[in-house]
């Protein structure tokens, strides 16, 4: 029957996904410390050519070498760190299917640390700010390097607090769970002495938001930053006063389809299936679509404006990243970011799946 209603539940007690979500953690399985250790090989990989590249040096040589480094940061930037955003927004909106994959998005403020990391060496490998176009002309003090760090440091701060707050309640019910062990002991002393008092929630409730809000509103910042610093500031010509906003929803885009990939994974490899089901997948593939006809908007916007400018360097830009030499990667770009998704989230049925928002979502981070 069409109207007849599903039955739904029944829904597990808090007690219940308490010990289901710890128990994964009491006993750390074989296949656990193999993921850990491939993934600590690639770590490793990384260390050393970050330190074959800085053997390498800054000078006007080596500066191009630098360029896999900075794309690594773009893409972190637009991807994990713009994760917590997502669920800042959602806790403001008081969207209930958020939260089975709300601590998960908050956990990637933890490549902030990793960002900052990256900045340090890039913003080194830039040239001088004489005698090229920057954002910086009124306050060349310090600039870039001052005022980079603070505001993607401030990102970075307001990120670990926001996720240290978020899993202060967590942590007491990991300390109350596991065994006494040095790790024990050191999980209770991160939950403060939190006992889950009305007073202690409600608190952490708004402490919660304003720390989502200040997160939500300074990420913007940061991308306004790296998009200035890292690529109009080299590109003589490119004049575009909207990019702030395409750089913003661009990285809301790259959030929203790792999560779903994320999401993915941890369900079909870390058996958090009775998480991450069908609703999850069906309402972030809403906003995903979105993100995608804003991204097509977006650029639109700015190339019509570049096609009848016509002014010498607007002209350049046009054939260098669209027409001649990056020509065949803005196609990808265009296929997987605009016109697969379109393509396929127009179909309740692809939307309303789990395999259908997760490939769409694989193709924007390649096309990122």
């Amino acid at each position: 029957m069409h109207n007849e209603v599903p039955e739904i539940g029944p829904y597990p007690t808090h007690r219940e996904v308490a010990q289901d979500v710890l128990g994964k953690f009491q006993v750390i399985s074989s296949r656990y410390w193999i993921t850990m250790a491939v993934l600590g090989f690639l770590v490793l990989l990384g260390i050393v050519g970050f330190v074959i590249r800085l053997n390498d040096g800054f000078d006007n040589a080596s500066r191009a070498n630098w360029g896999y480094l900075v794309a690594t940061l773009a893409f972190i930037v637009t991807t994990f760190t713009a994760m917590p955003v997502i669920s800042a927004g959602l806790r403001l909106t008081k969207a209930n299917w958020r939260r089975s994959f709300t601590r998960m998005n908050e956990n990637m403020a933890l490549t902030g640390i990793v960002v900052m990391a990256l900045l340090i060496p890039a913003i080194i490998a830039l040239p001088p700010l004489e005698g090229r176009m920057s954002i910086w002309f009124e306050w060349p003090q310090g600039a870039p390097m001052l005022w980079d760090i603070m505001g993607y440091g401030t990102l970075v701060l307001i990120g670990l607090v926001m996720l240290w707050t978020c899993a202060v309640p967590d942590l007491a019910a990991a300390s109350e769970y596991l065994p006494a062990s040095p790790r024990q002991r050191f999980i209770k002393w991160l939950s403060l002495g939190w006992i889950g008092g009305t007073r202690q929630w409600k608190i952490m409730y708004q402490a919660t938001l304003l720390m989502g809000v200040m997160y939500l509103l300074t990420y913007p910042l940061v991308q306004t930053l790296m998009i200035s610093d890292f690529n109009h500031g080299l590109l003589p010509g490119y004049k575009d006063a909207i990019i702030p906003a395409t750089v913003v929803v661009n990285g809301l885009q790259g959030a929203v389809a790792m999560t779903l990939v994320v999401m993915y994974c941890m369900r079909r490899f870390a058996g958090y299936e009775r998480y991450f089901g069908i609703d999850q997948f069906w309402a972030l593939s809403k906003p995903l679509l979105a993100f995608s006809l804003l991204w097509f908007y977006f650029f639109w916007a700015s190339f019509i404006t570049f096609w009848y400018g016509r002014q010498p360097g607007e002209s350049e830009i046009l054939r260098f990243l669209v027409l001649e030499e990056y020509r065949v990667h803005f196609l990808i770009s265009l296929f997987l970011n605009f016109i697969a998704p379109l393509i396929a989230l127009v179909w309740s049925p692809v939307r309303k799946s789990i395999w259908g928002p997760t490939i769409v979502s694989v193709g924007i981070l390649i096309g990122a």
